[in-house]
């Protein structure tokens, strides 16, 4: 007989669960207490836009779920930093503050922006498919090489980079 993956959600409390990162290692050990011990612990956003320090997911190496967290707020200080800066690099994406230009170039459509960490430049393949309204003027751009961008508040920009994308819409 074959058994049937349990749907059931784990819940952790969060005054249970203890980070380190071990010198060397590229992901955090993440102890629950008296229970388990993640090796090569992962961090997941179940909610990543609409509540993102909300509900994650906390899974081992292979990707299997041990429990979701409710809240980072939840854990120690030290725990809390840890998971915070494996979330940054998980999740990082760069904000597009402004277009300088957005040209086509050999089929594809060359971006050149300044973000919060400074300039940067880009190809999209093709618009519909490499972007997504995420919600109401904001705006996820994947490029071609699969980096994520994002716009927060396409009606913030101002008026030059809102004219180089009207050129997409």
């Amino acid at each position: 007989m074959r058994s049937v993956p349990s749907t059931e959600i784990r819940y952790l409390d969060g005054a249970r669960v203890r980070a380190e990162l071990p010198p060397g290692a590229t992901h955090p050990r993440i102890h629950v207490e008296d229970q388990q011990c993640v090796l090569a612990g992962r961090i997941r956003k179940v909610f990543p836009f609409s509540q993102a320090d909300q509900y994650l997911s906390i899974q081992d190496g292979a990707g299997k779920e041990v429990g979701i967290l409710r809240s980072l707020s939840e854990l120690d200080p030290e725990t809390r930093q840890i998971l915070e800066d494996e979330l940054e690099r998980r999740y990082f994406t760069p904000t597009i503050r402004a277009i300088d230009s957005l040209r086509q170039d050999g089929g594809m459509w060359l971006f050149k922006v300044q973000t919060q960490r400074g300039p940067a430049e880009f190809y999209v393949r093709n618009w519909r498919d490499s972007s997504a309204e995420i919600s109401h003027n904001r705006f996820q751009i994947v490029s071609v090489d699969g980096q994520r961008f994002e716009i927060r508040d396409l009606n913030a920009l101002d008026d030059r980079s809102q004219a180089a994308l009207d050129q997409l819409f």
